[in-house]
């Protein structure tokens, strides 16, 4: 169970004004996309600089080329298709990697469930572990921690996220381009942050440890 504090919630909410980052005309607000992707760099910057707690011991390992994720509407349009449906689970969408949040709260504030979601999904590490192999196998993934991974997966640099108001319940979730959670494969490389941040194009936030490719 997670609590917010109400000036972390208010922080983050402005007025709902319906946004044309997309222009797709699905009722997704622009603050709300800004705080997916927001809080989605945000715990993978935690994750680069050795300042995420892991359940089983210390912290998760710095990660050496930890990707700055980027906002693709494509993939909002992907996601919000699933979530039109106001089924609980997963879609059956081919090459996207997928996280989903549920919560009986109808009409909640689009930019609160971008938060609540996220910060779930991250929890996992805390709550459940992940250890320092850092490899995803049947046995870590089965502990519960699928959300976290595919919010890390180093070669997912692409998400887009949605919020549905169903009946009696609020849907979101993201998907992401390319798809994470692949068994037996490391989650992200490990070393300093930005270590290996050096193709031609690459360039590294150094205050945040994250490495993005120049356009």
């Amino acid at each position: 169970m997670f609590t917010f504090p109400t000036g972390v919630i208010l922080a983050f909410l402005s007025v709902a004004v319906y946004g044309d980052i997309c222009n797709l005309n699905n009722g997704m607000t622009d603050e709300a996309r800004r705080t997916f992707l927001r809080m989605h760099n945000k715990f993978r910057s935690l994750v680069a600089r050795g300042k995420a707690v892991d359940k089983l011991g210390g912290f998760a390992p710095k990660a050496a080329k930890m990707m700055k994720m980027g906002y693709s509407c494509a993939v909002e349009k992907s996601m919000m298709s699933w979530l039109d449906q106001c089924q609980w689970g997963h879609s059956s969408i081919e090459d996207v990697g997928e996280n989903i949040y549920m919560t009986t709260k109808t009409k909640e504030n689009m930019t609160v469930s971008a938060i609540k979601s996220t910060t779930a999904w991250f929890a996992e590490l805390k709550d459940k572990g992940v250890g320092q192999a850092n490899i995803l196998t049947d046995e870590v993934f089965g502990r519960g921690v699928g959300h976290y991974t595919q919010m890390v997966w180093q070669s997912s640099t692409k998400l887009g996220c949605g919020v549905k108001w169903c009946d009696s319940m609020t849907f979101a979730g993201c998907q992401y381009v390319k798809q994470g959670n692949w068994f037996d494969e490391e989650i992200y490389e490990k070393g300093e942050p930005c270590s290996k941040c050096k193709c031609k194009k690459c360039k590294c936030d150094v205050k945040v440890g994250l490495c993005s490719i120049r356009k």
